[in-house]
This record gives C-alpha cells, sequence and structure tokens, in this order.
C-alpha cells in the first residue's frame, strides 16, 4: 500500500513513460484516460520510441503530447543529456509504465520528484511510490493500476484504448465484397510467424467462403513472404493488394480502420485493430507474453490458437493452428456485418 498522491501537489506536466512495443504503447491508453480524469488541466506528455510518435501524436480522445525519445532515435542520446531536456518541462510527476531502471534513473535525473513505477529491477529506491507487480494481472490492468492505486483506488474500472485514425477510401474497389486485412508475419516474428504455406490455405479457403478484397499488411521485412502469398492468391484470380512495406505507422492505422476483417498474429496490427474497433481473428501461437495477458478487452478480437497442441516445442506451436478455424472464426464478424447490411 501506497501513500495516495495529493492532486493539488501535481501542478506542472505530467511525463509518462511508454513501453518500447507498439502493442504495449497502445495498452497504456486505458491507464492515459485515467490519468487525464484525475488531471484535466495538467499538459500530459508521452515520452515514446521515434518510430511510435506519428502514431499517438494526432490522438483526439486524451488531449496529449508526444516526445520522441531520442535515446532511440538518431541523436542516441543519453540518459543524462536526454534528462537535461526533460528538466526544461519542470514536470510535477512521471509515470514510468516501462519496468528497466534506466527509466527511473531518467525521471530522478530529470528532478521528478513524484516518480509512479513498478519496483522492480533494483529500481524501488528511485521511486516516490512504488507498487508490487503481479505478473498474472493483463497489461491493461498492469498500466491502470499504476495510476489508481497510486490515487486513492478512486476508479472502479477503466475502458480500452482508442486510437485515432483517419477515414480512407478502401484500398480495393467497392464491388460489395469484403476487405480483409492479413498479417501472418515474417521471420522475425519468431515462433508467432504463422507458416507461409498454411497461410496459402488461409487465402484459399477465404476465397471460397466469401470470394473477398485481400490486403497484405507489415513491413519491409515481410516482403519476401508476402510476395509468394501474393503470387498464390493472383494463380487464385483473387483480388490481393499488397501493402507490405509501403505504409506508414497512421498509414497502417488508417487502412485497419476501412478494413470490414483483420486476420492477424499476436502482434502491432492486432492492437491496432482493437483500437479502432476492427473485428479481428487473432493467430495466438507462442507470444512473447501469455495470451491471456495481452489479449484484447473487446469482443471484436477472437483467437484461433493451439489449446489443444501436444508439441513439446513450443515455436511450432503455431503450426498445430488449423487454417480452417481461422476462417471458421472470420465468419462470426462477416456474417454479422451482412445481417446488419441487410436490414439496414
Amino acid at each position: 500500500m501506497v501513500n495516495a498522491i495529493k492532486k493539488e501537489a501535481i501542478s506542472g506536466p505530467i511525463l509518462a513513460v511508454l513501453p518500447k512495443f507498439i502493442g504495449d504503447a497502445i495498452n497504456t491508453l486505458s491507464a492515459i484516460e485515467l490519468l487525464r480524469k484525475l488531471y484535466p488541466e495538467n499538459e500530459i506528455y508521452l515520452l515514446a520510441r521515434p518510430y511510435i510518435v506519428e502514431l499517438l501524436a494526432r490522438d483526439e480522445f486524451y488531449n496529449i503530447k508526444v516526445i520522441a525519445d531520442e535515446r532511440y532515435g538518431e541523436a542516441k542520446l543519453s540518459v543524462f543529456s536526454l534528462a537535461k531536456q526533460l528538466k526544461q518541462h519542470q514536470f510535477s510527476m512521471a509515470v514510468l509504465f516501462r519496468g528497466s531502471f534506466s527509466e527511473a534513473l531518467l525521471a530522478r535525473i530529470a528532478g521528478i520528484k513524484t516518480i509512479i513505477g513498478y519496483a522492480q529491477n533494483g529500481r524501488k529506491p528511485l521511486l516516490s511510490h512504488p507498487l508490487n507487480l503481479n505478473v498474472n494481472h493483463h497489461y491493461l490492468l498492469r498500466y491502470c493500476r499504476l495510476i489508481n492505486e497510486t490515487h486513492g483506488d478512486c476508479f472502479e474500472q477503466f475502458n480500452i484504448p482508442k486510437l485515432t485514425y483517419r477515414e480512407i477510401e478502401k484500398t480495393t474497389a467497392n464491388n460489395g465484397k469484403p476487405s480483409i486485412g492479413l498479417y501472418f508475419g515474417g521471420k522475425n516474428k519468431g515462433a508467432r510467424h504463422y507458416p507461409v504455406e498454411q497461410a496459402k490455405q488461409v487465402i484459399a479457403l477465404l476465397n471460397e467462403q466469401y470470394l473477398p478484397n485481400l490486403i497484405l499488411i507489415g513491413d519491409k521485412s515481410e516482403q519476401a513472404d508476402n510476395l509468394k502469398l501474393l503470387e498464390y492468391a493472383s494463380n487464385l484470380n483473387v483480388a490481393c493488394t499488397d501493402l507490405t512495406g509501403k505504409t506508414s505507422l497512421t498509414e497502417l492505422v488508417d487502412h485497419i480502420a476501412s478494413f470490414d476483417l483483420l486476420i492477424s498474429i499476436d502482434s502491432g496490427p492486432m492492437h491496432m485493430a482493437a483500437a479502432v474497433q476492427t473485428p479481428c481473428v487473432a493467430i495466438v501461437g507462442q507470444g512473447t507474453s501469455p495470451w491471456s495477458l495481452v489479449v484484447p478487452k473487446t469482443p471484436h478480437v477472437v483467437a484461433a490458437t493451439a489449446e489443444h497442441s501436444l508439441k513439446l516445442n513450443d515455436n511450432l506451436l503455431v503450426d498445430d493452428i488449423n487454417p480452417e478455424n481461422i476462417v471458421q472464426l472470420s465468419q462470426v464478424f462477416i456474417t454479422r456485418d451482412s445481417d446488419l447490411e441487410n436490414i439496414n
């Protein structure tokens, strides 16, 4: 139990230090909303990895500002150099959504007196309000606890994260067929990567079921695998557009928001879909965190898992996720959307 922070003592700007991965950064937004409710007049700055900045800078929900963490940008600033820059803002409070020692050291050197974070990695002496981490808690709850428990447990619940997006014309022709985004990852995703041959089966089954417009997404490192899928789709005469490596993060969010459905591995695009309320079938093998800790808390996401797999090698769990199961799960959303259109 920590002493509750007196809100009147926090008169200046507030700094929130975000995690390094896109999905985790998105998941902090529920806690940022609680922070904004507590401090409606204070400026709130998010310290984010440079590649994430554009995703958050156009926010219309939380009234935030974003600072690029140039320790990880072209400038390669030291902790001390970045702390010197942050000190100019005269922050009254810092919330550390990342658990490393260096984040606590950064906040302390920047002259911030009220520092909230989990007591891990030897940094407890640097925190004014340390909390014990429950590793079984969902990440959304972990982040929201940092706000709620340090302010006297004044909230009973939180909302799901929301990302601002721009409405765009659909990537494919408006032919009455569903637009389905596909993100199977690449070798860079390790055990989460859905094998190309099974991804081809998903495409074939989707074509049999819906005659859809397919859109492949991913970064440049995933172009080789997606090119194979594009060629396979073309051979089946499936309408398929390849956006791999061709979009910025904000453009990717805009495209995902325009999809009727996204089929994605457990990664950033899945969290983007959840944050813009695009239906998503998540392909969940061996992730970087247990699925129960990161599953989006929205009915718009359902999971195709390897829960009945008997494989001893965790890295091969994703191989046991059946393409038929993935497509069957998609029917929940595509059928629902079609029914709504017929009613209207």
